[in-house]
């Protein structure tokens, strides 16, 4: 049987802890600072036949290697966002990549603020699940120590913000969380040696993170954005075409005049359910055609693009202005047609499709004929 010596069976031990999980997480930092490597160098002699040796030895302090990483853990490290919507969440993660416990300081930059998002809050994400937790979650006061990491320790932290009421579709807001190295246990910021020394010196060892900082600065940032997801509604009314009695399209008295009102939805999302409703009041010298003689009672029509919203019946008012497209203002009038085909009493006419209607240019439109008095 073979038999191992010291330094093979010391051999040995450490391959086999290089190899296993645990230890090679410790050992991605290297050797802690403070951890003192002496070298001992040994002469063997004989003197007169006699046996002697001599050693030297020298000492030195592995140094303070300040390194860290910051990461957005979102997809695409975007989050989309409604109008209104509160307490939306970016996750970030900090790891201390250096050899030694340090703690941090954190700060959100914003150096493009599209929307722009308010209430602006970092919290320490208590159980690590990149979800706010209301009562849960620690919110972090600016210009402390947010807790210490040891080598190879990792924080999960949030940006936490509000989305006002009246942000528009597409627009971003970019994000930056900053972390900044102190020294552990306070929120003095670390400073790196100037030069070396026999003790523990401080190297900074850390690389560019976004613009918000620069490498070997001892502090490293991250960059996600905030994008609004809204309905955009747009309304275009234009004449489609004007019938005349003779057949010549003039705009006489008596000739008839089709509009229409197109309502887009050039946003990414869906507007609210039963929410629509599109109100046109009668130009000044015209009648509403309600029957076939002047072109037909007013019509809804679904884009090519639905709109995914189903009709309702048309509903009239007769309130003068300023008042005729008020909601009291419609109260079931239903329209008599006059000799033209028309209802001269009509001041107002709405619709009001219910469904919620589709975005990304999705459309309908509203069709009518006036007679010209």
């Amino acid at each position: 049987m073979q038999h191992l010596n010291m330094r093979q069976a010391i051999g040995l031990l450490l391959a086999l802890a290089f190899f296993s999980g645990g230890t090679q997480t410790a050992l991605a930092v290297g050797t802690a600072s403070g951890t003192t490597i002496t070298n001992t160098a040994t002469v063997d002699y004989q003197v007169n036949a006699n046996a002697r040796s001599a050693s030297g030895s020298v000492n030195f302090v592995v140094d303070n290697r300040v390194d860290l990483t910051v990461a957005n853990t979102n997809a695409g490290n975007n989050v989309n966002v409604i109008p209104g919507s509160t307490n939306q969440v970016l996750a970030y993660t900090i790891t201390n990549t250096g050899n030694t416990t340090q703690g941090y300081l954190l700060s959100v930059a914003v150096p493009t603020a599209g929307i722009p998002m308010g209430n602006i809050r970092i919290y320490i994400d208590t159980n690590g699940n990149g979800v706010y937790d209301s009562g849960v979650d620690t919110l972090y006061t600016a210009s402390t120590n947010a807790g210490n990491l040891a080598a190879d320790g990792v924080m999960h932290v949030l940006v936490v913000a509000d989305t006002p009421a009246a942000a528009s579709n597409g627009t971003i807001d970019d994000i930056r969380l900053v972390v900044q190295t102190t020294d552990a246990g306070t929120a003095t910021v670390t400073v790196a040696s100037a030069t070396p020394t026999a003790g523990v010196d401080v190297v900074f060892a850390d690389a560019a993170g976004t613009t918000s900082d620069a490498a070997r600065d001892g502090q490293y940032s991250a960059a996600a954005t905030y994008t609004v997801t809204s309905a955009t509604l747009g309304v275009t009314k234009t004449i489609l075409g004007t019938t005349d009695e003779f057949g010549t399209g003039f705009a006489i008295p008596g000739a008839h005049v089709q509009y229409q009102v197109r309502v887009t939805n050039s946003g990414s999302t869906t507007v609210d359910s039963n929410t629509v409703s599109v109100t046109d009041p009668l130009p000044a010298n015209t009648k509403v055609c309600v029957a076939a003689a002047c072109g037909g009672a007013p019509s809804f029509v679904d884009g090519t693009t639905s709109s995914g919203l189903t009709a309702a019946a048309f509903e009239y008012s007769t309130v003068a202005a300023p008042n005729e497209c008020a909601s009291a203002s419609f109260t079931g009038y239903t329209p008599t047609a006059d000799a033209s085909g028309a209802d001269a009493a009509v001041t107002c006419i709405r619709q009001a499709p219910t469904g919620a209607m589709n975005g990304t240019n999705a459309y309908f439109d509203m069709r009518y004929n006036v007679v010209i008095k």
